[in-house]
């Protein structure tokens, strides 16, 4: 994702501090059921039902606050749906202050899940020290891009110029410019911290890191002339859109977990039939700032990502070692990570795949 800071010490304390105003309007629960289809419930009475609220509050670090991205709108909806509340989960939508980590709090447990832009970007925190396991991906190709001048038609174009990266280059991108031909070492990078797409058309870089579902929909509603480049055009591999949960909780709760995510997928299915309601609840959430004309274009790009490029015959959100196995070479190629990557400890391609018979999600 593109907050990767580092920032660790009293996460709780953090999480605590965010206050009502960070949250959604109280816990899941029929209460705040928006409407939509009609549902099963688990039976109050049943094991399941004891077991999720045994789990107690279950804290989703929104890693891009209200956005329009799989793995955050299709969580929102699944509060407002009255979805979690069906499966007896109370769940707490954090949206986390660009002074906190949702990392750094799902790996203290202060929160219990939160979202990765690619496997990619799990593996190097999880080799950094994050104490939390994939559990879900939603789409194995990848949401990265670069974005060039307009008058740049090869990407060979960009030696002696300057492309802007946040925080780390994602790996699917170095890979892309290798199999472009593009000698790296003569390419300027800078960190640019300030995340403005407009700095590429006005002349600051030559060439400008994004998600394909974010900064170019900003530039074209703008009518700004650029050229966007994905690592598909290029053959490169990738995924979008994972979630990670904590291990603590994983191992104590895993029936809660497979539930979160039964939830979010339902919702999300919710949310490709009636997409102006699912990004209403957004806009509703963040209020005036929120731009409902990108929030649907990003949806639309998103989901449809999901849609076409997931493990074929399984449904949205399972995830295969096969799948993460590419970006885990490729990390370890770029000495993003030191030594080997055990996926199996990485990733947990159980979870998801048990919610599903064959692409019908299993609801009660």
């Amino acid at each position: 994702m593109a907050k990767l800071n580092k920032a660790g010490g009293a996460v709780m304390a953090v999480l605590v501090a965010l206050g009502p105003m960070s949250l959604v309007a109280g816990p899941a629960g029929a209460s705040s059921r928006a409407g939509g289809p009609g549902a099963g419930t688990l039976a109050k009475s049943s094991a399941e039902c004891a077991a999720n609220r045994a789990a107690g509050t279950v804290h989703f670090a929104s890693p891009f606050g209200y956005d329009a991205s799989a793995g955050i709108i299709d969580v929102y909806a699944a509060e407002k749906l009255g979805y979690f509340a069906d499966l007896c989960l109370e769940v707490d939508f954090v949206d986390v202050p660009t002074s906190a980590s949702p990392y750094a709090l799902v790996s203290a447990d202060a929160a219990q899940i939160t979202g990765e832009g690619s496997a990619a970007d799990a593996i190097v925190q999880e080799a950094d020290g994050s104490n939390f396991v994939g559990i879900s991906t939603y789409g194995d190709t990848s949401d990265y891009a670069l974005l060039t001048r307009a008058g740049i038609t090869r990407l060979t174009q960009l030696e002696g110029k300057t492309l802007a990266y946040h925080t780390v280059l994602p790996v699917v991108l170095h890979e892309m410019l290798a199999k472009a031909g593009v000698d790296v070492a003569k390419v300027r990078m800078v960190d640019d911290q300030t995340y403005d797409p407009f700095l590429l058309v006005r002349g600051s870089f030559d060439a400008l890191e994004a998600y394909q579902s974010n900064e170019p929909i900003t530039l074209r509603a703008a009518h700004a002339a650029f050229t966007m480049w994905a690592p598909s055009q290029f053959g490169i591999s990738g995924t979008f859109n994972v979630q990670v949960a904590n291990r603590k909780f994983l191992a104590a709760h895993p029936g809660a977990a497979a539930d979160f995510l039964r939830a979010s997928f339902r919702a999300f299915s919710y949310c490709v039939a009636h997409s102006a309601t699912c990004v209403g609840y957004l806009a509703q959430a963040q209020g005036p700032s929120f731009d409902i004309a990108h929030g649907e274009a990003e949806w639309r790009i998103e989901s449809t990502l999901a849609l076409d490029h997931h493990v074929a015959g399984k449904g949205i959100g399972v995830q295969t070692l096969a799948e993460w196995a590419p970006e885990a070479r490729a990390v370890a190629q770029y000495k993003l990570v030191h030594g080997a990557v055990d996926l199996a400890t990485a990733e947990d391609t159980s979870l998801a795949a048990s919610l599903y018979q064959g692409t019908r999600l299993i609801w009660p």
